[in-house]
């Protein structure tokens, strides 16, 4: 049997949106996809610090986490790019003069505005809050910020569009939706994540596996030789996938491992 590099996202692929849990189905299918030997790899937008802990349970051989910006292979670290101090403070700031709501993402903070407004940050914040409270800290709180990318949201009462003048000759803003950005510095991607996966262990493009669900997973899922979206994912990305198989907890990864005789 040929052995390949399985990359999952997590939100909408292995964690289920809805139930919020992973389902067993999944758990047991990753584990058999290791016990055939192949290695299995975490490849999300989240960094670090949100980097649930039942997730990492399951055993993954290693990490591309917050969009290619973080990279660890069994237990070593092999890039980590922060933003750089200077502009690092000066986007927190600018978060709150042009009313942008959102978090700034790292590998140990988290950081959101103190009054959220938006019901997606809210609800994020709240289960950031069980990864420990220092995870979460408060924009103006510090002088000092630690983060690697972006998520943020806006409305009617934001001017997200100066922010993005501003910014976007040095990040790239990606389209989750239409009031929600993923802000990532150029030249990192979660492709970018996978090749240099790739390059460091000497394995071929030709051996790798994506299974996504969303607009954030397209650069994963292009690189990819194989590219599985979820079922319950974002109609938008499967004309761009080769397969899309069941919704998530509806045993979507184990039948798509099975499809393909990983397990």
């Amino acid at each position: 049997m040929d052995k390949y590099l399985l990359f999952f996202d997590i939100d909408g692929t292995l964690l289920d949106n809805h139930e919020q849990v992973v389902p067993e189905s999944a758990i047991e299918a990753l584990h058999r996809a290791k016990e055939n030997g192949h290695n299995i790899f975490l490849c999300t937008g989240r960094c670090k610090a949100i980097w649930p802990k039942e997730i990492l349970d399951i055993g993954f051989d290693g990490m591309v986490g917050g969009c290619g910006t973080h990279i660890i292979y069994r237990d070593e670290e092999l890039i980590h790019r922060m933003i750089p101090a200077e502009p690092a403070k000066e986007i927190a700031e600018d978060v709150m003069k042009y009313h942008i709501d959102g978090v700034l993402e790292g590998a140990v903070y988290t950081y959101f505005r103190p009054d959220p407004w938006i019901d997606n940050v809210v609800r994020i914040r709240k289960e950031n809050s069980f990864y420990g409270k220092m995870a979460v800290q408060t924009i103006g709180s510090t002088d000092e910020y630690k983060y690697d990318k972006m998520a943020l949201w806006f409305d009617e009462s934001s001017d997200m569009a100066s922010f993005r003048k501003k910014y976007e000759d040095r990040f790239d803003f990606i389209v989750r939706d239409p009031n929600f950005y993923e802000i990532v510095p150029k030249g990192f991607s979660k492709a970018t994540g996978i090749q240099y996966i790739c390059e460091y262990l000497g394995v071929s493009k030709e051996a790798t596996f994506g299974f996504g669900d969303s607009k954030n997973d397209l650069p994963m899922l292009g690189f990819t030789h194989i590219s599985v979206a979820m079922g319950d994912g974002n109609p938008e990305i499967f004309d761009s996938v080769d397969y899309v198989t069941d919704p998530v907890m509806k045993d979507g990864i184990k039948n798509a491992l099975i499809k393909y005789g990983i397990i």
